[in-house]
């Protein structure tokens, strides 16, 4: 069985779809209410890991893998990612490097150093290109949700990308031209995606993120901040410290490196930032990139603001505490490596390969019939409110097609289905009701009601079927009644038996919204073949039937549907409680 790096608990899924409406490539299925993740389109950003509410959305778990790798007697290295000094700022590189070494790693080496390599390699071919004049727009990434992001859904720009290794891949051919082929590479970091690349690529044995490492650390007593200060020999990166390479974690930190090496100052750049601002700027018709007059250099980076915001990095800091302490570390690095690292031959090839997705392209005849579904029969339907999770009804109704979505994620839908059920579940009561507001106006009501009162309103009843704004105070003096159950810190139903002409009446009053909304059940009890324990029968057995969506409306929508349920079934109780006394 496959595990991809990001998986759903279905026991702990919510069904409140904000994973669908944060994801920027909307990779998630829905089914039964519950989300799940689809692989062959997720970049694996870990946005939706990160908002959660219900932490459903969950990070593979690889510490036990990496413990086996570490049994089997084999060099292990831990690649540790350039953002760490945003992470571990309680303590000092040596000692973190000591923790790591406790755990069981041979040595301990800066991913950062392969990012020095990668961006001496980028700028040698940006000088080249420099010159010529059928290129004027690059794209580069160290991110691979953003490598994927490209691959996948901007297929038109991957003549364009940087297709060499990522500085992982990079620092892993490093380690292994200094320690052996068969020098065994685990990556340690703040990114997901990062494990996509280790179960790709076979230069990476695996990839924790800091929420492992820091869970390992504390099963193994282990804590960084507890190691001794001391420096030693054995307590620094191997071969040595990275040099710019070290500013790779923070949008621009790429350029900075860069500008390092001779040639790239003549080149004009930026760093886009964040999936969404990546795609927004891509799909624009204004980025025309085939009429640039000079080269451009886009640095992309899939989380916002870097891999200092990555989805596993711990939130107690700022994210400007976190991008200080990153500074503060990396601007005391060197400006380039020495000619002896430098001069080590690794090869630059080999990335994350990824198809273009190809989606299926809905005829208007099908969108239409999908937005019917939902009750969207005109443009004027389409509210494009985005509660679903998609940008618009169109949009939604093409996940539907794609059997990615289901139609209660509409909240228009469901409140008008919430609005049908209520209707109908008042229509087919037994006793006259009613639901009026704070002035004892009709908001709505069913037939039997208005037939109790006398055949004008019955007459009125046939012209607006809910006598919606009719005043109960105009109407055989019911006002009053309504009135008393207005009064404040009144919450309990209030029962009232009275006559009007030759009938006696007996209305029960139940609080809906205290002081805004009541419902009454008004019933006849001067025939005696009335009997309470029928209108019980009829009423639990209409409530049974509709139980199921009433549940999935309350669900969805809250307590305004459930107060629905939550009413007739006091209508019953009062009704069987009344029968008792009788």
């Amino acid at each position: 069985m496959i595990r991809y790096p990001i998986y759903t608990e279905q026991t702990e899924c919510r069904h409140c779809y904000k994973c669908v409406n944060r994801c920027p490539v909307k990779a998630i299925c829905v089914q039964d209410g519950c989300t799940s993740i689809l692989p062959k389109m997720c970049v694996f950003c870990g946005k939706c890991v990160m908002i959660c509410p219900a932490k459903a959305k969950r990070a593979r778990r690889d510490v036990e893998a990496v413990k086996d790798l570490l049994r089997s007697g084999k060099t292990v290295f831990a690649s540790l990612a350039p953002s760490f000094p945003a992470e571990f700022y309680g303590c000092s590189a040596g000692q973190l490097i000591g923790a790591l070494k406790r755990l069981g790693f041979h040595g301990v080496s800066e991913t950062a150093l392969g990012a020095d390599f990668v961006s001496a390699d980028v700028a040698a071919g940006l000088q080249a290109a420099a010159g010529g004049e059928t290129q004027k727009l690059f794209l580069s990434s160290a991110c691979p949700a953003a490598v994927l992001y490209i691959k996948r859904y901007a297929p038109a720009f991957v003549p364009y990308f940087n297709d060499r290794a990522s500085p992982l891949l990079a620092h892993a051919a490093l380690l292994r031209a200094l320690y052996g082929k068969d020098t065994q590479v685990v990556f340690i970091g703040p990114c997901i995606a990062k494990k996509r690349e280790a179960d790709q690529l076979k230069e990476i044995a695996a990839a924790l993120t800091f929420e492992e490492l820091k869970g390992w650390f504390a099963e193994a007593g282990a804590a960084p901040e507890n190691m001794p200060e001391a420096e030693s020999a054995d307590r620094r990166f191997e071969p040595r410290r990275a040099a710019r390479g070290s500013f790779f974690p923070v949008d621009g930190g790429m350029l900075l490196s860069l500008k390092t090496y001779k040639g790239f100052s003549k080149t004009s750049n930026m760093t886009l930032s964040g999936l969404d601002t990546i795609a927004e700027t891509l799909n624009r018709d204004t980025f025309v990139y085939g009429r640039l007059e000079s080269p451009l250099f886009l640095e992309l980076l899939a989380c916002q603001g870097g891999c200092v915001n990555g989805p596993c990095i711990t939130r107690d800091a700022s994210a400007i505490n976190r991008r200080a302490q990153l500074l503060r570390y990396a601007e005391s690095a060197g400006a380039a490596l020495d000619e002896k690292t430098a001069g080590i031959a690794i090869p630059l090839t080999g990335t994350l390969t990824a198809v273009e997705l190809v989606k299926r392209r809905y005829s208007e005849a099908e969108i239409r019939s999908a937005l019917a579904v939902i009750g969207k029969y005109s443009p004027h339907d389409e509210l494009n409110c985005s509660i679903c999770g998609y940008e618009t009804c169109r949009a939604f109704a093409r996940a539907l097609l794609g059997k990615r979505a289901e139609k209660t994620m509409c909240a228009t839908y469901m409140r008008d289905l919430a609005q049908r059920k209520a209707n109908a579940l008042i229509k087919a009561m037994p006793s006259g009701m009613v639901i009026v507001d704070k002035n004892c106006k009709v908001i709505e009501c069913n037939r039997k009601f208005a037939s109790l009162l006398g055949s004008e309103i019955e007459e009125l009843y046939d012209i607006d079927p809910n006598l919606r704004g009719l005043s109960l105070h105009k109407t055989a003096g019911l006002g009053a009644y309504f009135q008393e159950a207005f009064a404040p810190g009144t919450q309990e139903g209030l029962d009232f038996q009275f006559r009007l002409e030759d009938k006696i009446f007996h209305l029960n009053i139940f609080v809906i919204e205290e002081g805004e909304i009541l419902a009454g059940a008004l019933e006849d009890i001067t025939k005696p073949q009335i009997r309470r324990d029928k209108t019980v029968e009829r009423a639990k057995k209409i409530i049974n039937k509709n139980v199921q969506t009433v549940q999935k409306i309350a669900f969805l929508l809250g307590e305004s549907a459930a107060e629905i349920e939550s009413i007739l079934l006091s209508i019953i109780e009062s009704h069987a409680a009344e029968g008792k006394k009788q």
